[in-house]
């Protein structure tokens, strides 16, 4: 092997590999590949769901199943404006978690904007360990409903 593949394997090795989901209404939803298997999400595309994953649930969920500080605490804007005091709050809320990730090095760049009617939208540059290329993570909050 080459210096370049053992770098790409390095990178997949820490980074990981999951199932591809894709997110529906609100929901996860397993990927079907063109050959009819389950689709993996390997390398920057894995942290990229995971990180939209650790967003999506609640801090403490996961506690009983020994990750007690897995989550994020955005679960707290529901019932909350879209206005700009909450977009700040919630921008903090997903940094906390997002720097949370030991293969994040550092988040660039993240910005909050109202999106449509009960959405606000979180955007991160976010500068991943071994990577020159920030990741793009997009996830929106829904501040009504369950």
């Amino acid at each position: 092997m080459t210096n370049a593949n053992n770098l790409v394997s390095g990178r997949e090795i820490i980074f990981g590999s999951d199932l591809g989901l894709t997110a529906i209404s609100g929901t996860y939803d397993l990927v079907v590949s063109p050959s009819g298997d389950l689709a993996l999400a390997r390398g920057n595309k894995n942290i990229v769901q995971a990180l939209s994953l650790c967003l999506a649930v609640n801090m403490g969920e996961l506690a009983d199943l020994g990750f007690p500080g897995y989550g994020s605490r955005l679960n707290e804007m529901k019932g909350e404006p879209n206005v700009q005091r909450t977009r700040v709050i919630a921008l903090g809320f997903a940094r906390s978690a997002v720097e949370q990730d030991p293969r994040v090095r550092q988040v660039l760049s993240a910005e909050a904007r109202p999106g449509q009617q009960d959405i606000l939208q979180i955007e991160m540059q976010i500068e991943l360990i071994y990577e020159n290329t920030p990741s793009n993570l997009v996830f929106d909050v829904r501040l009504t409903g369950v």
